[in-house]
């Protein structure tokens, strides 16, 4: 009896599983949520989380698929950044920020890359890209990083700068103490949260901005009709799911997986996120700079 039920799972499990045709289509996405995407297929595990994820996804398509295809590729680039930047943690350690530092995170990088996923490998590279190009304009050196020893045009990038550095630092902190497959469960519950808030500014979208609304409703993410048509007691049974593995078990799980994807990403297809979220930052810190 126990035997069938398990077995009964495993066949019904299968039949869920993602395939090649459940994919966000490349001209309607930014590459930001692509790699966003591809981790996330790779990481979900339980029936619960799938039919979470297709959820998510419909919702996306129904509330998006309205907009023009550049309000789609600015919003989804923007809330990927922006969430990511902002995602809260509940203890940050301090750094002195030196190239010293730069150093060490980037041949940090290239132990682990090997086994990070998509997602991860583009926090990875857009913080250390944000962290080289301070160190192009001259405000991280071999000392430790202090607005107060500049003056002039660079004291003013040193003080933005030194505001930035409050969305670096925790994300500075987990790249330096978490190995590649807690890194990678760490991606997923970033992505968790960005996809919900995609979607939640997807609704208020569809709700207030008709003047961006396109002629015909567009398809961004591609859902297999099998996804779909699941009957009630398919989606009692997925939801009641409560086994996920232990962080332990996900971590080895998710290093063997990553171990095997090709690289998709070089660190040319890296923008800054700095420039990406450039309003977005100025806004929330426009405040008069405070001496340090």
């Amino acid at each position: 009896m126990i035997f069938s039920a398990i077995l009964l799972f495993l066949l019904s499990h299968n039949a869920f599983s993602f395939d090649k045709d459940f994919t966000a289509i490349n001209d309607r996405v930014p590459l930001e949520f692509n790699l966003l995407f591809d981790s996330m297929k790779l990481s979900i595990k339980t029936p619960s989380e799938k039919l979470r994820m297709v959820g998510l996804c419909k919702d996306l398509n129904d509330n998006l698929g309205f907009l023009q295809k550049e309000h789609i590729f600015m919003l989804m680039k923007t809330e990927v950044i922006k969430s990511t930047l902002e995602y809260k943690f509940d203890k940050v350690r301090q750094f002195d920020m030196n190239t010293l530092l730069i150093t060490r995170l980037e041949a940090d990088y290239d132990s682990k890359k090997a086994y990070l996923n998509s997602f991860s490998k583009w926090i990875w590279q857009s913080i250390l890209a944000e962290l080289n190009h301070r160190k192009k304009m001259g405000l991280i050196t071999s000392s430790s990083f202090d607005p107060g020893l500049f003056t002039g045009t660079k004291r003013q990038e040193a003080l933005r700068f030194h505001r930035y550095l409050q969305y670096l630092y925790p994300w500075i902190d987990k790249m330096d103490s978490l190995d590649a497959g807690k890194f990678n469960l760490l991606a997923k519950e970033v992505s968790w949260a960005i996809l919900e808030r995609i979607n939640h500014r997807s609704i208020l979208f569809k709700r207030y901005a008709s003047t961006s609304a396109g002629d015909t409703q567009t398809t961004i993410i591609n859902i297999p009709q099998k996804l779909i048509d699941l009957r009630p007691d398919e989606i009692k049974k997925m939801q009641s799911d409560t086994m996920p593995l232990t962080l332990s078990e996900q971590s080895k799980v998710e290093k063997a997986e990553a171990s095997e994807q090709v690289e998709k990403v070089t660190p040319l297809d890296m923008s800054t996120m700095s420039d990406d979220l450039a309003k977005e930052l100025e806004n929330k810190t426009q405040e008069p700079p405070k001496e340090p």
